[in-house]
């Protein structure tokens, strides 16, 4: 496990350890409940602005993808993404401390999460294809669980760092007002984190060019050749297949961890304090899961163990809608946790085992358009679904609400279910 240590694949992991601080701390805590809770904005506000930054992320990504391909500059790409993200979130940070009225302070923060968050999943189509390039075949599952597994660790940094921003104390002390006391005061040192671990990345991380002398792209062309891919994925067995299972598990889980935070205030009663504990109790479960799915990854394969974190999620969140008690939610938390830090390790090395290697850029522009579609529906359903049937009850909405993802998530593994990877070749055909 030495090579773990190697000073391009520790600087590669982490900025997963930097980008999961903005993730946690800005979708998953603080820009739900700053616009539902602090700005008085309904969960649709969320779901939306959530979906659009996905629908640009699905239109326009594959065909960046093309270009990273052809020009071999994937790490120009990231750091413009990232930087892009840093700068719309610690804008947001501005404006919620300014006096601006609610309306403006609704409508131009969700703007700029817009930007924030379509650069932030923007950046992870060049960070993943840059994952081949650090090490051998045989050594990718752990690499990429390592990287996920400082993703947790950077969560949980991030949350217990900038938390007294929020509360406005530490260690019993007090802070400056014009420094800490409220979710407003929490999007600018997650952005200055987020700058700040991501620049190992930068310095560090050589690219490997595959061509010498790449062609000249267009817009056009580039569309071209993603009209192309799509009508060829069937000419690469199982990727296709693939790519549809991830839109439906990936419809849910995309929605859980934007609206988790939500869902422990509204359902279960949780202040800020304990919701940021349930968080850590669950990115613990994560880092581990991450660390320990690497290990199966690579004992057994990539389509197991993301079939076992499936079966896993479905459990759970049935168990999660059941559950009225707040000790078993949070040791539901740590299984979803654990599952996650599967998800994530199983599913970049699934598709790397099915790209060939010239197109890998590519073809992770297809694995975001995937995901990025299903990004678009699943937060749009979840405010829908809690819109419609809060007359019935609010805890009975977000209840019926967690039931759509368990549903989508058994569709998902139903249709990877018939990807099949035969012994003898280790080749993958879709039948």
């Amino acid at each position: 496990m030495r090579f773990l240590l190697q000073k391009e694949v520790l600087s590669w992991a982490f900025y997963d350890f930097a980008n999961t601080i903005y993730s946690m701390n800005v979708v998953s805590l603080y820009f739900p409940l700053w616009v539902t809770s602090d700005l008085g904005g309904s969960d649709l506000v969320v779901s939306v602005a959530n979906s659009v930054s996905m629908l640009l992320v699905a239109l326009t990504l594959p065909v960046l993808g093309i270009f990273s391909d052809a020009l071999g500059n994937r790490k120009g790409y990231l750091f413009g993404f990232t930087l892009s993200c840093v700068i719309a979130v610690a804008l947001i940070g501005f404006l919620a401390s300014s006096s601006v009225p609610v309306s403006s302070a609704l409508l131009f923060g969700t703007v700029l999460y817009v930007i924030a968050n379509y650069s932030y999943n923007g950046g992870l189509v060049f960070y993943n294809s840059l994952l081949p390039g650090l090490v051998d075949w045989g050594k990718i599952g752990r690499v990429s669980g390592f990287g996920v597994f400082l993703g947790y660790l950077g969560s949980i940094f991030g949350m217990l760092f900038v938390m007294p921003f929020n509360t406005g104390t530490i260690l019993g002390y007090s802070l400056p007002e014009w420094l800490a006391g409220g979710r407003e005061k929490t999007f600018i040192p997650t952005a200055v984190l987020f700058l700040l671990f991501s620049l190992p990345i930068f310095i560090f991380v050589k690219e490997e060019r595959i061509k010498k002398n790449p062609p000249r792209e267009t817009v056009w062309s580039a569309f071209a050749k993603l009209w192309e891919t799509l009508k060829d994925t069937g000419g690469y067995p199982g990727i296709r297949r693939f790519l549809v299972a991830k839109f439906f598990y990936e419809d849910a889980i995309a929605t859980a961890i934007i609206f988790m935070a939500v869902y422990a205030e509204k359902v279960m009663g949780l202040p800020d304090r304990s919701k940021i504990a349930f968080f850590v109790v669950a990115t613990v479960g994560a880092a581990f899961g991450s660390l320990f799915g690497g290990i199966l990854v690579d004992s057994f394969s990539p389509k197991r163990v993301l079939q076992a974190a499936l079966v896993g999620w479905i459990l759970s969140l049935l168990a999660l809608i059941i559950s009225r008690d707040r000790l078993v939610f949070w040791i539901i938390g740590a299984f979803i946790g654990t599952f996650l830090g599967w998800t994530w390790t199983s599913a970049r090395p699934l598709l790397l085992e099915l790209s060939p290697p010239e197109a890998v850029a590519r073809f992770f522009g297809l694995y975001s358009f995937s995901g990025r579609l299903a990004a678009i529906l699943g937060p749009l359903m979840w405010g829908l679904i809690v819109k419609f049937l809060s007359p019935y009850g609010g805890v009975f909405a977000y209840r019926v609400a967690v039931l759509y993802l368990a549903l989508m998530i058994a569709i998902g593994l139903l249709i990877l279910e018939r990807l099949k990877f035969p012994k003898a070749s280790l080749e993958v055909s879709d039948k």
